[in-house]
């Protein structure tokens, strides 16, 4: 679409270009033959850039075929000039062209000839050059400081445009990453417990219920972009509290130091990463019981959660761990782990 707009803008140049000068050979005073006639080269000129040019300006094609539309547009217009000395005005316009069928530095050549080309056909005839050579040269000079202008916004144009498709397509993956990390943190997990309340020797199917609710509400709550359902009208304590009490095994939750309002985004993070270690505790530690314990300080607040399981041992960090880290990274915290006599996993937010 960008490059569409800019091509019409030039579009309109040439046009403006070609029809006033078109204007212009048609009211001088040379015989009505010679005005007709420069008049019509000119419009073949128009139709030489429409059928070939334009496929070239298209495609963005800058190479030898450029020379061929340079050769073609020349041959055309320099007999119009002969005719009549008001064709120079179309320079205005198949000037840039050259310049947008060519590299820059190649462009420089058939440049000068077109600038020249009238300078030299009213030598030729033997009446006054139109222009001061002084005056062409300045207009050589000119041109080609344009031309390297044009060239530099084109260059930065296109690379804007890759930018902007790698940022895109970076937006896209990390969107991708942060929907699979929620679906990990909340409803991945909410399902396994369910699995597992009903998988035991005395399912539980209250509890199982409720977490199935829980479930429905993290659902709607992704689909809606707000924040965690456990969040929605209560504090983090709370909802950390809910998550505790709701553990099929034996379980406590404790708040040390005095409550510190914290930021929504610090809210979300700890609230995940709680989930997603209790979710371990259940599927992996084999623990009888687990704790939590939140304590604020001056330096900031953390979270602990400990079980009294088989530990992390030497297995490998899988997606879930990735994932807490990931996420306390976003707001300056850190994660840490320790397999001593049981499992902990340490959260440290700086307030």
């Amino acid at each position: 679409m960008e490059q569409h707009q800019q091509l019409t803008t030039w579009y309109v140049l040439f046009a403006l270009t070609q029809l006033t000068t078109i204007t212009l050979v048609l009211v001088d005073a040379n015989p009505l033959a010679d005005r007709l006639s420069a008049a019509g080269l000119l419009v073949l000129n128009g139709l030489w850039f429409l059928v070939y040019g334009n496929r070239l300006l298209r495609a963005g094609i800058e190479d030898r075929r450029g020379f061929v539309y340079a050769a073609g547009s020349l041959a055309l217009w320099a007999p119009a000039v002969w005719l009549s000395g008001n064709a120079t005005f179309a320079l205005f316009g198949l000037v840039p062209q050259i310049y947008m069928v060519l590299p820059v530095t190649w462009a420089f050549f058939p440049m000068v000839v077109f600038v020249f080309t009238p300078q030299l056909l009213t030598w030729l005839a033997g009446a006054d050059a139109a222009l001061p050579w002084p005056a062409a040269l300045l207009i050589v000079g000119f041109s080609q400081a344009f031309g390297w202008a044009v060239s530099r916004i084109a260059q930065q144009n296109k690379q804007r445009g890759e930018l902007l498709e790698r940022i895109e397509a970076l937006t896209i993956e990390a969107e991708r990453a942060r929907w699979a990390a929620e679906i990990h943190d909340t409803l991945a997990q909410g399902y396994t417990s369910i699995i597992t309340l009903l998988q035991g020797a005395q399912p539980n199917v209250d509890l199982a219920l409720r977490t199935a609710r829980e479930n429905l509400r993290e659902a709607r709550a992704l689909v809606a972009a707000n924040s965690p359902s456990p969040l929605d009208g209560s504090t983090l304590e709370d909802a950390l509290r809910r998550l505790v009490n709701g553990m099929a095994l034996p379980s406590s939750f404790r708040v040390i130091g005095d409550v510190v309002p914290l930021a929504t985004s610090v809210d979300v993070v700890l609230l995940r990463t709680v989930q997603e270690a209790l979710n371990n505790v259940t599927r992996h530690s084999g623990a009888a019981r687990v704790d939590v314990v939140m304590r604020f300080d001056s330096d900031g607040v953390s979270l602990e959660v400990r079980d009294d399981g088989r530990g992390f041992g030497d297995a490998p960090e899988g997606f879930g761990l990735r994932g807490m880290r990931a996420r306390l990274e976003q707001v300056g915290g850190t994660l840490s782990l320790s397999s001593d006599e049981g499992a902990s996993v340490l959260v440290e937010v700086p307030l």
